[in-house]
């Protein structure tokens, strides 16, 4: 898989670098499934999407994946919290575009991958 596929940007590269015990902390979380609500659906929205899991799990980086989605998530949050929007329509908001990102990597063929992809860098 791609670095982009597994959402590896700039953004959660830099998050990752600057916040290695954050990471951790989050990697205990979800091993203990005692995450917060926004990890535990990064995490658990995986289970609606058996190819993109079958490639996180070849490439043995669901949880990480799922990390990555998380940062994802608070950064769409706070685009929509900054457009105007409100907390809850603002996360209603991020769980649709995560989705829509999932759907898009669970593709087998990448048809509409191209676009969610290019949306990421």
């Amino acid at each position: 898989m791609k670095q982009e596929e597994l959402l590896l940007t700039d953004s959660t590269i830099a998050f990752r670098t600057e916040h290695p015990e954050t990471i951790k902390n989050w990697e205990r979380q979800l091993i203990g499934d005692e995450c917060t609500a926004d990890l535990h659906f990064c995490y658990h929205a995986l289970e609606e999407y058996p190819n993109l899991i079958a490639n996180l799990d070849a490439v043995e980086y669901r949880m990480d994946f799922a990390i990555n989605a998380h940062i994802l998530h608070a950064k769409l949050q706070e685009q929509f919290l900054d457009d105007g929007l409100t907390g809850p329509i603002a996360l209603e908001h991020a769980n649709s575009e995560l989705l829509n990102i999932y759907g898009a990597l669970n593709e087998k063929e990448p048809v509409g991958r191209a676009a969610i992809l290019k949306s990421l860098q």
